[in-house]
Formats: C-alpha cells, structure tokens, sequence
C-alpha cells in the first residue's frame, strides 16, 4: 500500500501538492484545532400605527408583490450591523473580549496574526459575526450572533435587540418632535402676525385719540337722524301754516328754524364725511385693521387646533419594535461546519489544478506550433 501511495505520489506530485495537501491540512485544522462557535438567533418586527392612506398604498404594494417592510425597519436592520452598534458593544459589552478569548483557535479569534488592529478590521470581523436578515415579505428581522461561548452569543444579542429598542424610541422622539415643531412654529407665527395687528390698532387709537371710531360716530349719526326728523315736522307744520294761514308771522320764525336745522346737519354731516378728520376714513383704516385682527384670530386658533391633531397624529405614528422570540442560549455549536469548509477547500483547489493544467497543456501545445 505504501508503495502504492509512494507511486502515485510521484506521478500525480502537482495534484498532490496543490489538492491533496490543503485538503488535508483543512481537514485536520476543522477536525483538531479550530474552535466551536455558538450562535444565538432572535426575530423582531417594527411595527408602527400608520394613517389609512398609507395603509391602503401598503396594501396595494402588497398586492402587486411588494413586501410589507417599511423603511423603519429597513433603518432598524441596518443599525444592527453598523460601526455605531459595533461600538456600543465595544463599550458597554466587552464585546472585544469575547472575540479574544483563549477559547478561541489563533484563526478565528481577532486580533489574530494575518488581520490588523483597527476598528475597521474589527467591523469587518464584526460584520462575519453578527447577521441581520430581513424577511420583506413578512417584515420580521432575524438577528444571529456568533461567538464562542454560548453565554456570550446570548448576551450580545439581547444588547443588540435592546439597542435596536432605543433607536426605534430616539426615531419616535424625532418624529414627534419635528412633526409638533412644525404646528408650533406655525402656531408661534400667527401670534406674532397677531400681536402686531393689535400693536397697529393701539397705535392708531393714540393717533386719532379714540377707541373706537365706529361707535363713537353713532351718537353723531343718532343726533343728525334725529334733526333730520326735526326738519320733517317742522317743513310739514310750515306748509299746513302756509294754507290755513298764509299771513301769520309764524311762517318766518318756521323758515329760519328750517333754515338753522339745515346749517346744524350740514355742520354734523362734516363731522362724518368731507374731510380728512371726519369719521369716515378714520372708520375705513380702523375697521381695515379690525378685520385683519378677525383674520389673524381665526388663524391663531386653526393654528393652535393644527397643534393638538399634530400631537394626536404623532401618536399614532409611533413605531415599536415586538420582540418574536427572544435570544436563546444555545446547546450546541453552530460552527464551524467542518464537512462542508474541507468540501469547498477541495473544490477550491481542485479548480485551481485543472486551469492550471490547460494553461500548461495550452502553452505546450502553442510552443510546438
């Protein structure tokens, strides 16, 4: 037998020393020196109250083969495996540590001696390690840690699952505060336009020196109505005067009465209209700033209503993360799946070999040409 061995080892020295030998030397570092790695899984979904418009656009993506992820949960499956958790675990887990345990073999473990130092050699490592799928069809994210100790596998996952939590809770806050900011700041914008209007209006009652020019012209208004119906009666007693007495000398002392009432309501129709201190462009510019007031008061109050829905709407578009199945601890080591890494070795090589042998076939061939 060793002589066979011997024979094709000769013969078949180039496959030997490029298939078998790393074949073998994988075969007996999975079997002997590599370490067993443990994987702790856990599933969650975010999930938020969303309004009916956007319900029915989900459910008409749905329909067409869309999947019913949203980008909250897209923004959460990300978080898991960036450098920012990586190095929230690096502070508060020793996540560090668990990678360089002495239960790890020289090539698994990180640092090792063909890897740098760096963070960014850490997160890469990081991202071989720690895996996030998302399920678009039904939404639910799958978190798998792999370290080698089953304890530490668990402990990272539950701090990723938290930590994921406590963004899903900053996004809420965000989005709460932007969206109450905005109905404020309109809110905040109409008061101000209010406060000036009314500003104009106190301005301009200490510029015409009264309150109110609309209802202080009414007693003008009510004086000249009521001379104005003192002019009536006295014309219709001068006219039956002038046909039962055409000769009495009350007829003159009617005509100047007349006369007098005439100058008075000219004299008050002045006062209303004719000029720039009558009331009317005083009551044109004062009731112009009055209905800007009116305008502005509704707008205050639409304002202050947009803020309450804007609270009540913000509400119902909170996001929260429900937890599927918590981390487990696990009972046996996931990895390293020895079969399957000497098979792909194996194949590695052996693919190697063959475009090799037709580069050389293919050279000799061209040299004999």
């Amino acid at each position: 037998m060793s002589g066979r061995v011997s024979s094709f080892v000769k013969r078949k020295t180039g496959f030997c020393a490029f298939v078998v030998l790393p074949t073998v030397v994988s075969a007996v570092y999975f079997a002997v020196f590599a370490s067993p790695q443990y994987v702790s899984e856990a599933q969650f979904i975010v999930q938020g109250q969303h309004n009916q418009s956007n319900m029915m656009l989900a459910g008409l993506l749905e329909a067409g083969g869309g999947g019913s992820a949203s980008e909250d949960t897209y923004a959460v499956q990300d978080y898991v495996t960036s450098r920012d958790a990586a190095q929230l675990l690096l502070r508060t887990e020793n996540i560090g540590a668990a990678y360089q345990t002495s239960a790890a073999d020289a090539l698994a473990r990180f640092p090792n001696f063909y890897s740098g130092h760096t963070f960014e050699h850490f997160y890469a490592y990081y991202r071989r390690h720690v895996i996030a799928e998302l399920d678009t069809t039904t939404g639910v994210s799958t978190l798998q840690v792999r370290t080698f100790n089953a304890q530490d596998s668990q402990r990272i996952a539950r701090a990723l699952v938290t930590a994921a939590e406590n963004l899903v809770n900053r996004m809420n806050d965000r989005q709460r505060e932007n969206t109450i900011a905005a109905s404020e700041k309109e809110l905040n914008e109409s008061i101000q336009k209010l406060s000036n209007v009314n500003k104009k209006i106190d301005a301009y009652r200490d510029k015409i020196a009264m309150l109110n020019p609309n209802l202080q012209s009414q007693p003008v208004l009510k004086d000249i109505a009521a001379l104005q119906t003192t002019v009536t009666t006295t014309r219709v007693e001068l006219a039956q005067l002038q046909r039962s007495t055409p000769n009495s000398p009350l007829i003159e002392v009617y005509k100047r009465r007349l006369i007098a009432l005439d100058a008075e309501i000219s004299h008050a129709e002045m006062g209303i209209t004719g000029s720039d201190a009558s009331f009317v462009p005083k009551i044109s510019e004062y009731e112009s700033l009055v209905f800007q007031r009116t305008l502005y008061e509704k707008e205050v109050s639409a304002a202050d209503a947009g803020v309450a829905t804007a609270k009540l709407q913000a509400d119902r578009q909170l996001l929260y993360l429900n937890e599927i199945t918590q981390p487990n601890l696990p009972d046996y080591a996931a990895y390293p799946h020895a079969i399957a890494n000497v098979a792909v070795v194996f194949a590695t090589m052996f693919g190697l070999y063959l475009m090799a042998m037709l580069l050389i076939s293919g050279a000799r061939e061209h040299k004999l040409v």
